[in-house]
């Protein structure tokens, strides 16, 4: 019985990292519209910096996958 359970816990963990994948993806995409917003109705370079901030903040987090280096349960 604990077999058919493990193939069924894979695919709901695989599941949740493809969600994941898409909401970064999702959120960088907005931020890069409103990047673009910006940047040719305004002339703000300290909102520019904020938003490229934000997006370096995804990427290295989801992307690069810097958080797992602080966490015990996931070995490379």
């Amino acid at each position: 019985m604990s077999e058919r359970k493990k193939p069924v816990a894979k695919a709901k963990a695989k599941a949740g990292i493809y969600r994941t994948g898409y909401v970064v993806a999702i959120i960088l995409a907005v931020v890069t519209v409103v990047e673009f917003y910006i940047a040719t109705h305004f002339n703000s370079f300290a909102v520019m910096m904020l938003l490229g901030l934000v997006k370096a903040y995804f990427v290295v987090n989801y992307f690069m996958h810097i958080k797992s280096l602080w966490t015990e349960e996931e070995s490379h």
